[in-house]
Order: structure tokens, then sequence, then C-alpha cells
């Protein structure tokens, strides 16, 4: 899907719109960061054990950014 697709034709439109998904992808990555660090806390903090960190990650849906083991390994 290109940005012509689904936005208006107006290229000011298509600028504003881009600003908007990009603010919002943001919110998002910033989100998802918050969750990694809280997690990350309260494991250090042994508020949590390993397994009830991952069900949280799992929970939260973002087990996914989380790398175990080497770069490149398939989990």
């Amino acid at each position: 899907m290109t940005l012509k697709e689904t936005a208006p034709v107006n290229p000011q439109a298509e600028r504003e719109y881009l600003l908007h998904a990009l603010r919002a992808s943001t919110a998002r990555a910033r989100y998802v960061a918050n969750i990694l660090e809280q997690v990350g806390v309260s494991l250090r903090h042994r508020a949590v054990d390993t397994d009830a960190a991952m069900k949280w990650l799992a929970d939260e849906h973002v087990l996914d950014y989380v790398q175990i083991g080497p770069p490149g390994s398939s989990q």
C-alpha cells in the first residue's frame, strides 16, 4: 500500500497525513519502550520471575521485540 492509495490528492494534505502517521508511530514506539523498561525494572528488582516476565511481554504483545540468543538466530 502506498500513501497515494490512502491519502488525499492534495500535496499539503498528504504531508499532514504523513506527519500524523509519524506522530502516531512515535507514540506507539514510546509505549512499547515503556513496557519493555517496566518489565526489565520489575525483573531486576525481583518483583517478577522470568516466567512471569515472559508472560507479561507476551500479554502486552511485545515479546517479538525481545531478541533472545545471537543476532540472526531463529527463535
